[in-house]
């Protein structure tokens, strides 16, 4: 069910990104679009429970001023479950996942030069799931298109025995810098301070380092 909620929602930040980019095409000096990849570091509490994950994220939006950027920001993060974790679980393996939607404002401190610092801020909603699972053989079919026919086999996989997820609202605040590689095209590297509020126990922390490409 998550996955399939998952992938509703990256294939929606997928078009919203492409919708994005041409009218950045059209358009440079109102729009902006960015994408990017990284690691993300748990921290406080949730480090002795999750093992550094990845991340990735899509935001674009409207350049209000050349200082100023009015961005929406969709960022997910992945995180293996740390080894305490497991055994408080009493599985043998596991994962947990948190994607936001957050509206974050950007300030560009140097708009226009080879180098520009940027300050960016969020606030929205963000979602956590937390699976465990278990190794298991997997029962199918599987088709040679060479010699053209099919034959039975066995594939080792990992089955989700148990999921928990959440909806909460949660805020981020960082920063990051933009190298200018053409007229319009930008590489940045970020990192971001997230917090997701809970309601028992101590809030999910995180921080997201991310390397990326903006229009």
């Amino acid at each position: 069910m998550q996955a399939a909620v998952l992938s509703r929602i990256t294939l929606l930040s997928l078009f919203l990104f492409f919708v994005i980019a041409q009218c950045s095409a059209q358009d440079h000096s109102r729009f902006n679009v960015s994408a990017g990849a990284g690691i993300s570091i748990p921290t406080s509490d949730a480090s002795a429970n999750l093992n550094t994950g990845w991340n990735f994220v899509f935001r674009g939006g409207v350049n209000v001023s050349r200082s100023f950027l009015a961005d929406l920001d969709f960022s997910y993060n992945h995180f293996g479950l740390t080894n305490v974790a497991l055994a408080n679980f009493g599985e043998p393996g596991g994962y947990a996942d948190v994607w936001s939607l957050t509206f974050a404002p950007e300030i560009r401190m140097a708009p226009g030069k080879l180098i520009d610092p940027y300050i960016i801020a969020g606030a929205g909603l963000y979602h956590r799931s937390l699976s465990l699972t278990q190794p298991a053989n997997l029962q199918t079919i599987f088709c040679d298109p060479f010699f053209g026919y099919c034959y039975p086999a066995t594939v080792a996989t990992n089955v989700v025995v148990a999921s928990f997820s959440t909806f909460k609202p949660g805020f981020n605040l960082g920063g990051g810098l933009d190298f200018r590689l053409g007229a319009h095209l930008k590489a940045f590297t970020e990192t971001r301070y997230n917090e997701m509020f809970t309601n028992h126990g101590a809030n999910l922390t995180y921080v997201p380092v991310t390397f990326g490409l903006r229009w």
